[in-house]
């Protein structure tokens, strides 16, 4: 039989060939198989614990709570910065701080946590006032949390017959002044830790003590009887507007009993109140016999406080010597038991002759 040697040759080769693909799929699918793949992600766990400093109302201690990561990084508001575990911090002043925890993973990927820190004036500094026994007099303590290194107290001092203010300044912790009757002052007190930190207050204060004005924050304001014949530029709004240049005045005797009522949004401690008499007419139309109220539901209602004059304001301005200056002056009155109250009313039982003439009536914290 004649065999075709181009057939034959074909035949041979054939096998070879298919040896030799299957040798290249078989190194192609090692080498697919021998590929290392992409790490796995980790995604870091950024948390940690704060602890205030019991002594210094600055500092405070953070404890890492963190998983998952390789490299932390602490930033705490004040463009400092720390990479410790467990750092220890201290804010140089008052405000508010937004603490950043930052973590990185060993995939290079990154986690924070924020908490915000709050550093208030009032809570790492206290101020007192006390009366010394002197007439008008005061002493000063300062109380902070934390180790003074230094103080200046700056005692704006008003003299109501002259409206002038005196600035007066200490660098005592414990300073005395007096003041003159019937003043409403500004001081502000300036304390620098020995840490460095720095926190100051201002505050107002009268012969009887350092006190908050919150008439203006009230929610509601009602009186039982209104000025209709000037309108609203005499309007009883006038005792509780914070312009001691306006008044409430009521010209005849009043129809009903007259109640002024102020509503609060929460119940708070008023622990002096202050009248301010009016412009002109002597005493005439000052109130002579009033109580000052408080109550929780605004029906049921505590007296806290009772004055029955036996003299008017401008007279007796002008029975101690100050008769050239006997208007716009503040008259105050403390509460002797302060309780926290909703509702705070003036009701005035009578007046020195008939009508009615108020500049201002503030209630005090």
């Amino acid at each position: 039989m004649k065999i075709n040697t181009q057939t034959a040759m074909k035949q041979f080769l054939k096998p070879i060939a298919m040896f030799f693909c299957l040798a290249a799929l078989a190194g192609c699918a090692k080498e697919k198989f021998d590929v290392v793949e992409d790490p796995k992600t980790v995604n870091p766990i950024s948390d940690y614990a704060i602890t205030p400093d019991v002594n210094d109302g600055f500092t405070y201690h953070f404890e890492s709570l963190a998983k998952d990561f390789v490299k932390q990084e602490w930033r705490f508001g004040d463009d400092s910065l720390s990479t410790a575990e467990a750092p220890t911090h201290t804010f140089l002043g008052t405000g508010e701080y937004l603490v950043d925890l930052m973590t990185y993973s060993k995939t290079g990927n990154i986690s924070h946590k924020y908490i915000p820190i709050t550093i208030i004036p009032d809570s790492v500094l206290q101020l007192e006032a006390t009366k010394t026994g002197t007439a008008n007099q005061l002493r000063f303590n300062a109380k902070l949390k934390g180790t003074i290194k230094s103080i200046e107290w700056t005692f704006n001092l008003v003299d109501p017959t002259t409206s002038v203010i005196t600035t007066v300044k200490s660098t005592e912790i414990n300073p005395i002044q007096t003041f003159a009757f019937g003043s409403f002052n500004n001081f502000s007190v300036k304390v620098i830790s020995d840490k460095g930190s720095e926190v100051s207050i201002n505050r107002t204060v009268t012969t009887d003590g350092i006190v908050v004005d919150i008439t203006g924050s009230y929610i509601s304001f009602h009186s039982t009887n209104e000025n209709t014949a000037q309108g609203p530029n005499e309007g009883s709004l006038k005792l509780v507007d914070g312009n001691t240049e306006t008044k409430f005045g009521f010209y005849e005797a009043f129809p009903v009993q007259q109640i002024a009522t102020l509503e609060y949004p929460a119940p708070v401690a008023v622990k002096l109140y202050a009248i301010e008499n009016g412009n002109d007419s002597e005493s005439t139309r000052d109130p002579k016999e009033w109580y000052v109220d408080g109550s929780n539901d605004g029906q049921n209602w505590d007296a806290l406080d009772h004055q029955n004059l036996e003299i008017g304001f401008a007279d007796y301005l002008s029975s101690i010597g100050q008769g050239s200056n006997r208007y716009f002056r503040f008259f105050y009155y403390p509460i002797a038991n302060p309780k926290p109250y909703k509702f705070y009313r003036w009701r005035i039982i009578s007046t020195f002759q008939g009508q009615f003439q108020i500049m201002e009536f503030k209630l005090f914290k």
